[in-house]
């Protein structure tokens, strides 16, 4: 367990974490490891404990020394060092709300939610904006305004039913090892190291384990996103490094405030192993309209999970963050096509550079591994 004074370094793996530890320990930080924090959705268990007010300083200094840092978490009790909103300022912007009284004073406490708090939360009519302001605000507490990019590439439309049914001889362009690769290539130069495979139903990957390795370098932190478990599913984590295959239910956000608040609640009350325990990256729809029923849906779904996970890492569609909405998220995706890759990353910097957000980037340092990046 963390005091409020403390800040929490999480890594993408145990190596990079073990690496931290000797690195901090030799300039001199007082480290201490602990659990990572629930939804941190890393196959890394452990976190490393910092001094509040060193925390920002230690992951400079990893991240110079080419060490990946998923992020940075700083304490959010009341009193503690945090960047950005205090619990007030949260409840603040739903203060006007009639009928969350009760939520509110939980908010201000930093107390867990409850059921009916949280479907209270998800039923409300016409509040989107409030919802996404409050969590916007609590994201931006956690993270010090740094969103991570994440890669999509989209599988769904190729790999329906059983790919493999006609041999491994059945290969086209959206499979094609070399496509990859060239991606691989791409987000290395551009500094990103998250991808998200979207295999829809698809139930395998068109790679072998071999070709798929050599294919994305040692740097790539890989996650599966299916609408079931794929087969196979250990073999993508023990074979093919995958750090987590996770399950994404459609229509999940359009769920009822009752089904969606149980949803969330086992999200938060259970800590998901490297195949996922449940609905972690739901919000992938690549067709949002400003006005659609959808998209206010996720809106409101994204929000109120931040209130919920607090320390969770949440996908923004790219749907979204081209509108200038985070809702609370942290994660922003970007379509995979290689050749407009480039062009969606200016993009989104420039537009959360008007919130007062940064997308965080790495580049490659000494011996292949990670540091800061500043621009491609």
């Amino acid at each position: 367990m963390t005091t409020k004074g403390e800040a929490v370094l999480v890594f993408p793996s145990t190596h990079h974490m073990l690496r931290a530890e000797a690195l901090l320990k030799g300039e001199g930080f007082p480290v201490r490891l602990v659990p990572a924090p629930p939804q941190t959705g890393e196959l890394c268990t452990t976190a490393i404990a910092v001094p509040a007010d060193e925390g920002r300083k230690a992951a400079d200094l990893l991240e110079v020394r080419g060490v990946l840092l998923k992020a940075v978490l700083f304490p959010l009790e009341a009193g503690a060092a945090a960047p950005g909103a205090s619990p007030g300022e949260l409840a603040d912007e739903l203060a006007s709300v009639p009928g969350l009284e009760k939520v509110l004073e939980k908010l201000t406490r930093w107390e867990d939610l409850g059921r009916d708090d949280v479907a209270t939360l998800l039923g409300l009519e016409g509040e989107e904006g409030r919802l996404c302001r409050a969590a916007e605000a609590l994201a931006a507490a956690l993270g010090g305004r740094e969103a991570v990019p994440a890669v999509v590439l989209d599988l769904s439309g190729e790999m329906a039913g059983d790919l493999y049914a006609g041999g491994r001889e059945r290969k086209g362009e959206a499979w094609d090892i070399e496509r990859l690769r060239a991606l691989a290539t791409e987000m290395s130069y551009l500094g990103l190291v998250y991808l998200v495979l979207d295999l829809g139903v698809g139930e395998e990957l068109p790679w072998s384990a071999k070709e798929f390795r050599e294919a994305l370098g040692g740097d790539v932190v890989t996650v599966v996103h299916a609408a079931r478990l794929p087969r196979r599913s250990g073999e993508l984590v023990r074979g093919y490094g995958v750090r987590q295959v996770l399950l994404g239910r459609e229509g999940l956000c359009r769920a009822s405030p009752q089904e969606l608040a149980d949803e969330m609640l086992f999200l938060r009350d259970n800590r998901p192993g490297p195949l996922g325990s449940g609905n972690l990256i739901p919000l992938l729809s690549r067709s949002l309209g400003p006005g659609e029923e959808e998209g206010r849906a996720v809106r409101k779904a994204l929000a109120v999970l931040r209130l919920v996970l607090r320390e969770a890492f949440l996908p923004v569609p790219e749907a979204l963050w081209r509108r200038g909405e985070l809702c609370g998220g942290n994660l922003v995706i970007l379509e995979g096509a290689t050749e407009r890759l480039r062009q969606a990353l200016r993009e989104a910097e420039d537009i959360l550079s008007t919130k007062g957000w940064s997308v965080k980037r790495v580049k490659s340092g000494p011996g292949g591994s990670a540091a800061i990046r500043g621009d491609a």
